[in-house]
């Protein structure tokens, strides 16, 4: 069974995304500020699971994007004013007589 995903989903996929740049920052302090330097071996099988870390957590951000393309959760949901900052399709749209 799938899951269905909503808005919120997305948007914790797209924060956990996020959090390699704080991986990498964490990284890159522990080779200049560590108390032992890091060797090259370290660095790289730190650098390959980040790498493979990054490529799960963007399968799973696209994986939540292709359900709710799937779903239509991105039609006519009134969000994107909110979400975007610019008027909905809806608000441009006159209504008919």
């Amino acid at each position: 069974m799938r899951k269905q995903y909503d808005r919120f989903d997305l948007e914790s996929a797209i924060q956990t995304v996020w959090n390699t740049k704080d991986d990498l920052e964490l990284i890159t302090q522990q080779m200049v500020d560590g108390p032992e330097p890091m060797t090259e071996d370290e660095l790289a099988n730190v650098m390959i699971g980040l790498s493979e870390l990054h490529d799960i957590r963007c399968k799973k951000l696209f994986s939540v994007f292709e359900t709710m393309l799937r779903e239509k959760s991105f039609t006519d949901t009134g969000y994107s004013s909110v979400v975007l900052g610019e008027p909905s399709v809806k608000d441009e749209i006159p209504p008919k007589k």
